[in-house]
């Protein structure tokens, strides 16, 4: 193929966690549900004129020569998969990095620095984070995309003197654009105003609504909810209302493990799962080790 220079949208988008779930579902269904969501993501960038230059194990390289359709795409992503709860995506969250710039395509491939820069922000995004480059911000057209973006980092990259300005989109927040773009979306895990989510640890029973605080987990006598156990972090992880949805975020060392009532079984690390249903959560320990501490969760 004759090389081309082409001024594009590098994106790359991977599974977080990739590896914890190789260990706690085994190999062949941790590879079934992340080739599977990453056929979803490839589809909706293809949607959005992204072109896919190649899956790399739990992740996607895929230019855009539109800046603002790459971030309609990676909103949509995380959109999506926040917003499907079957049981492929149970525990699957994404974090997706851009860099605007020149790049050299031969050979069904795509070559340059702006390549290397996208690799590079994306491996410093966290879960369900869209982290871009202040050289993306600048080329978008959209007032109202570009009025969502927030300075997040500045980094030093190998080869450049200046330091590189990293921003973070904030695709969580309502706007006329993303609602335009996706069409309607409902989501039947999102809770309505009366909605409460009923949390039981021994004896003790805390509910929370839609207008409820950030409810800590831990040791830490300052949490809203003390939970005892040796391998249980001071602050171990939350329960937040984001979106509309109770949001569980593992903020520790030895992660938190999910069982929902069908059985399935997740396992966070510095990660976050929609809560759905019902079903057990344990600090720490896998539920089954876990029995004097757990956590029953369920909708009222």
């Amino acid at each position: 193929m004759k090389e081309q220079s082409i001024q594009c949208v590098v994106m790359f988008a991977d599974v977080a966690g990739s590896t914890a779930m190789y260990e706690s579902l085994g190999d062949n269904v941790a590879r079934e549900r992340i080739s599977k969501a990453l056929n979803s993501l490839i589809a909706i960038c293809r949607r959005h004129k992204g072109q896919l230059v190649k899956t790399i194990g739990d992740e996607i390289l895929v230019y855009f020569m539109d800046s603002d359709l790459s971030l309609l795409a990676a909103t949509i992503i995380q959109e999506t998969i926040e917003d499907d709860r079957s049981p492929e995506t149970v525990g699957l969250s994404i974090r997706i990095g851009l860099h605007y710039g020149p790049a050299i395509l031969a050979d069904d491939d795509i070559f340059g620095d702006t390549v290397n820069v996208a690799a590079r922000v994306v491996a410093m995004t966290k879960a369900r984070q869209i982290l871009l480059t202040g050289s993306l911000v600048e080329t978008l057209s959209s007032p109202e995309l570009k009025a969502k973006t927030r300075p997040y980092d500045r980094i030093q990259v190998k080869g450049k003197g200046q330091l590189l300005d990293v921003y973070m989109l904030a695709w969580e927040e309502e706007s006329e654009i993303t609602n335009m773009a996706t069409g309607s979306m409902t989501n039947p895990f999102k809770i309505k105003k009366d909605d409460g989510l009923i949390l039981t640890y021994r004896n003790e029973t805390t509910r929370m609504n839609s207008e409820s605080d950030t409810l800590n987990l831990g040791r830490g006598k300052t949490c809203g909810l003390v939970i005892q156990g040796d391998l249980i972090s001071r602050f171990h992880a939350s329960i937040s209302v984001r979106r509309g949805k109770f949001v569980l975020t593992d903020q520790s060392t030895n992660g938190t493990f999910v069982r929902t009532l069908d059985g399935q079984n997740v396992f966070l690390r510095q990660e976050d799962l929609t809560l759905f249903g019902s079903g057990v959560i344990s600090l720490g320990k896998n539920v089954d080790k876990g029995r004097d501490n757990l956590l029953y969760y369920s909708y009222e």
